[in-house]
């Protein structure tokens, strides 16, 4: 995925297979469309690398870990940011 600026720790089939995220040391997440590779989003928040992504099974939300010490929730259509999970000592790795 060019589209970073960072090495790529990650990446994320949608469960309707018609999208891919990738997380990045660039510190976000991207969306792609998996037919042609073009970027459909880009979720930007995390302060440190992405090291996790995933969906939820209906495919509504991506979540996100990082080495920021928190876990993102975004809203997979939108690209909003729903929630902020602090509280971690470390870098979250997986999900």
């Amino acid at each position: 995925v060019r589209e970073h600026d960072g090495g790529i720790n990650c990446v994320v089939v949608s469960p309707s297979g018609l999208f891919f995220a990738s997380g990045s040391d660039d510190k976000t997440v991207k969306v792609l469309r998996l037919s042609t590779g073009d970027v459909v989003m880009n979720l930007a928040g995390h302060s440190d690398a992405v090291n996790a992504v995933a969906y939820s099974p209906d495919g509504k939300r991506i979540i996100s870990g990082s080495s920021d010490h928190t876990i993102r929730i975004w809203d997979a259509f939108s690209g909003a940011d729903l929630h902020v999970l602090t509280g971690h000592t470390d870098k979250v790795r997986a999900l």
